[in-house]
């Protein structure tokens, strides 16, 4: 058969390898959603009468939303170290914190125990928030990078199903040790993936780039014209940072402020970052992490007392599954823009439904009630956020940094994801409290249209094209301004080219 050739069957390898690869921050990002749907079994648990550990009001938005105040301390440390130490041991870091948040929820007896669990759980999201997707994008081939990034939502969507299918059958303590499981796991394949080849190449470690791109990503023309691009970019870099490398550490310092100044000005830098913090903003005030917190709450308002909660909220995590499984094909056959604005338009649609809805119930205005309208308008509202919003950012974020600032301003642009994170998921008891159900809904709508709005005029379409060609095109690179870095001669075997660096005056 000539699915057996062994030419075949070698081209399937480096697939192979990178789904690996993506497989061991899926497994690592799915504690995370472990840790956010676990506030939806334990707040509920901490209310019961038999609980050893009772909350205030106050203390369990404290529980559900210190993550995103913790995440912004993982966001600067990554920023610092990811660079530095590169992209496996900066991911191996993050899963102690995690690990260690697990344990210590298990033992403590008080709801600060609590909250210091979650914070160290929220750091190690914070570290791999934003170098997750970095990992994946670097070492993995264009044409299936998008469905590798969706995956990254997609793990997501399991560990905040797995933990709130365990929450119905054991304990939260039992939830607890069997979450950190994953997190082991995830630890182990960490140990048996290689470093990124992009991060080599900046460290001027080019054989052995070479050596891991090619194990990872297979050998051919298109192969060795983007590895020869990332050489070339990188080798221009570096030939700026000789001359610092014997200075002072003061002197150094005050070289890197010097240089963020610098790199505020250039479009390629300032651009990304501000593009992904209105998308982090977006994705967060669009609600996935409020929803996934406060589930049975807000299926209770929304559809009613007399709801079959959990079951409810089981479907609603089965459903985001599916949605998210859904995308990975999405996201490999459509613009990541068509994705991004079809379901963020159905999302506000959704917001306003779902509030008019809750208005004319509480005000007696409805000809009919029965449960399978609300139950319909979350199940929509799930779905928009799933099929693109959820999927899009974290597609894009992997995309979009040039690879000289791909730490710092990753880290930089998180931080409006952590921040948001807090924000949203702190809030939204003290909104729904102060202005009602239905207004608070119209204002997570309002504030998405705006973002998308925002998005529209600049965000790039990133969709099969090499990581190269994007940071070409925010720079201002054009396809016809790359004739003068080709060799003279077709073949190239003289080496000679009609210009030394993609820099044109």
């Amino acid at each position: 058969m000539e699915g057996d050739s062994p030419k075949n069957k070698e081209s399937s390898v480096p697939f192979l390898r990178q789904c690996f690869l993506t497989a061991s921050v899926c497994i690592n990002i799915m504690g995370h959603g472990c840790v956010i749907g676990f506030s939806a079994i334990l707040i509920p648990s901490l209310r019961k009468p038999d609980s050893y550990i009772h909350a205030t009001p106050s203390q369990e938005s404290w529980i559900a939303s210190v993550i995103g105040f913790a995440l912004i301390f993982g966001n600067i440390i990554i920023t610092g170290i990811t660079g530095i130490i590169g992209r496996k041991k900066s991911h191996l870091l993050s899963t102690f914190p995690l690990l260690a948040g697990w344990f210590l929820i298990v033992l403590v007896s008080s709801v600060n125990g609590l909250i210091l669990a979650r914070l160290l759980q929220g750091i190690s999201m914070g570290i791999l928030g934003p170098l997750g997707s970095i990992i994946i994008a670097e070492m993995t081939d264009p044409k299936n990078r998008g469905g590798f990034l969706t995956c990254v939502s997609l793990s997501l969507s399991v560990g905040v199903l797995f933990c709130h299918v365990l929450g119905t059958f054991y304990t939260w303590q039992q939830c607890a040790v069997m979450c950190s499981f994953i997190t082991f796991i995830g630890l182990v394949m960490i140990i048996y993936t290689p470093e990124s080849p992009p991060w080599l190449i900046s460290k001027g470690r080019y054989t052995e780039a070479t050596e891991v791109f090619y194990w990872m990503r297979g050998r051919g023309d298109q192969q060795e014209y983007e590895l020869e691009n990332m050489i070339i970019a990188q080798k221009m870099a570096r030939k700026a940072s000789y001359a610092e490398e014997n200075l002072p550490l003061k002197t150094k310092v005050k070289y890197y402020f010097v240089y963020l100044r610098r790199c505020f000005r250039k479009p390629e830098f300032y651009k990304p970052i501000f593009i992904m913090m209105v998308m982090y903003s977006m994705f967060q005030l669009a609600g996935l992490n409020v929803i996934s917190s406060y589930a049975m709450d807000i299926i209770k308002e929304v559809v009613g007392p007399d709801a079959n909660v959990k079951l409810l909220m089981i479907a609603l995590d089965i459903e985001r599954l599916a949605c998210n499984v859904i995308a990975v094909f999405v996201m490999r056959t459509f613009n990541r823009r068509t994705v991004l604005f079809t379901s963020g338009s159905i999302c506000v649609l959704s917001y306003i439904s779902k509030g008019t809805y809750v208005y004319a119930k509480q005000h007696n205005l409805l000809p009919f009630e029965n449960q399978w309208l609300p139950i319909t308008l979350i199940a929509v509202y799930m779905f928009s956020i799933t099929i693109g919003l959820s999927s899009v950012p974290f597609a894009i974020s992997g995309e979009i940094f040039p690879l000289e600032y791909r730490g710092v301003a990753g880290g930089l642009s998180v931080i409006s994801l952590s921040l948001n994170f807090f924000v949203a998921v702190k809030c939204f008891p003290l909104l729904t409290n102060a202005l009602g159900l239905p207004l608070t809904y119209y204002f997570y709508g309002a504030m998405v249209f705006i973002c998308l709005l925002y998005l529209y005029f600049t965000l790039p379409e990133t969709k099969d094209r090499t990581l190269q060609e994007i940071e070409d095109s925010l720079r201002g690179i054009g396809p016809s301004d790359h004739k003068y870095t080709e060799p003279l001669n077709k073949d190239g075997r003289n080496g000679m080219r009609r210009c030394s660096s993609h820099i044109i005056y």
